[in-house]
């Protein structure tokens, strides 16, 4: 019986012996080539990911757009793809739209989201983005549409983000979660959207309760009867999120016996967000609103009064160490108590590292806390940037840090937030969290010092 590699078969007209040489041998050399093709492309595609991060980062951070950068538009890989969307957009701005809106219409969807907040970022009407040219936005409103439900998250974000160059029905008609619609609304400082706000003041979800509470209160439809008829029985909801949001919005309402009477309920309140918004909420119905001097939904952000960053944060050897660094842990200890933060190398990793690099230098002990806005969030001044916005797609919830933002740096101190900040998402870069010292985020004070900031080793 004779096997595909036997001897004595063989290849008429070749050479060896006069019959020719074995079609083994040919079959062996194809095999080969199929092998080493196959390496090769093995290679290629599971190289470390810390090092095409690594190189990523290097071009971010020295402010380089190559012809290398512009092939990672049309990697193989979808998650490589969607990286170089966002660093192109980071490194060019408005320049890398053309490319932004192509890859708004790649098969798959992680590219297709990564290119809607893109878009929204470098086209920010908050920062200066000018007005959006039309074929972003019909890139936009086609993802509204994706069969993707993140991928049309996404491109509301991004409408949200335009201003008034997007319509309220642009968002209030997508798979989007509410939360996101809502924001985008918010952002877009939308009028005649009463009814879809009290539409979700009766749902039966909570988080869609309390981003239409936010929105009742930030878009000034307190006033209108659908809605405060919906908003007032949220004052003594379950939810401590959900009853802040309603009471920091029944502060615009109408002043009765009744509604004082239901306000008064959450000034003894175990939470100290919900008493804080019940006597904000009193002192406004009583016309004498508490005037905190800062705005209700986000820290400081300026235009261009901060410059940009003149030089890199890292050495030329330091990126690829960079890219693979997780799980940072620093302790900030304050005149209040201890509190642990994981550093989110995975979404800043240039912001990350700065951030360690200060703190264990000693840059950061004694940094004053300068602003805390009760239900909100806690600014501490400190000396930092400025630096590349890594801005990102992490949410700003209860616990997360962020760095300030002037003009398209950032520096100048960061923030904690001690409850979700919804209006910061996206605008703000995040760049870590909090795992331990919940239970003193409500007793952080101004003028409070962080005495010292350390690694955890």
């Amino acid at each position: 019986m004779q096997g595909w590699l036997d001897a004595d078969r063989r290849v008429p007209g070749h050479g060896g012996s006069p019959g020719g040489w074995p079609r083994s041998a040919g079959r062996i050399l194809v095999s080969c080539m199929l092998l080493l093709g196959a390496a090769a492309g093995w290679l290629v595609l599971t190289r470390p990911v810390h090092r095409i991060e690594g190189d990523f980062l290097e071009r971010e951070d020295r402010w380089v757009a190559d012809g290398w950068l512009a092939e990672q538009l049309s990697a193989p890989v979808a998650e490589t793809r969607a990286r170089a969307c966002i660093a192109f957009s980071r490194i060019l701005g408005r320049d890398s739209l053309d490319e932004l809106v192509r890859l708004a219409r790649d098969p798959a969807p992680s590219v297709r989201t990564a290119s809607a907040f893109a878009i929204g970022t470098v086209l920010d009407a908050r920062l200066g983005g000018g007005p959006p040219p039309e074929r972003a936005l019909a890139a936009l409103r086609r993802l509204l549409g994706d069969d993707e439900r993140v991928v049309a998250a996404g491109a509301v974000e991004a409408l949200g983000k335009l201003g008034g160059a997007a319509t309220t029905e642009d968002v209030t008609g997508t798979a989007a979660p509410i939360t996101t619609s809502m924001t985008a609304l918010m952002r877009m400082g939308a009028r005649g959207v009463q009814k879809y706000v009290a539409e979700y003041l009766d749902s039966d979800d909570q988080d869609s309760r309390w981003a239409a509470a936010l929105a009742a209160a930030e878009l000034g439809l307190v006033r209108e009867p659908a809605v405060w008829a919906r908003l007032l029985p949220l004052v003594t909801d379950d939810n401590d999120f959900v009853r802040a949001a309603a009471l920091r919005a029944a502060g615009g309402g109408v002043t009765s016996e009744e509604v004082l009477v239901l306000v008064r309920r959450s000034l003894d309140h175990r939470d100290p967000k919900v008493r804080f918004e019940a006597g904000a909420a009193l002192r406004a119905l009583a016309g004498t609103p508490l005037d905190l001097g800062l705005p209700a939904g986000e820290p400081f952000l300026t235009a261009g009064t901060m410059a940009s960053p003149d030089s890199p944060l890292l050495a030329s050897g330091d990126y690829q160490h960079v890219a693979k660094t997780l799980g940072v842990r620093l302790r900030l200890r304050t005149s209040q108590g201890d509190f642990e933060i994981e550093l989110d190398y995975d979404r800043a990793p240039l912001t990350s590292e700065y951030f360690r690099e200060r703190a264990n230098s000693g840059a950061l002990d004694g940094a004053i806390i300068a602003t805390v806005r009760p239900n909100g969030y806690a600014v501490v001044a400190a000396p930092l940037g400025p630096v590349r916005s890594e801005l990102n797609d992490r949410a700003f919830l209860r616990g997360s840090l962020g760095l300030l933002r002037q003009g398209g740096a950032s520096g100048g101190g960061f923030f904690l937030c001690l409850t979700s900040l919804p209006l910061a998402d996206g605008r703000y870069v995040n760049f870590g969290r909090l795992v331990s010292g919940d239970s003193l985020l409500d007793g952080i004070a101004p003028g409070s010092t962080a005495i010292e900031v350390r690694e955890v080793r």
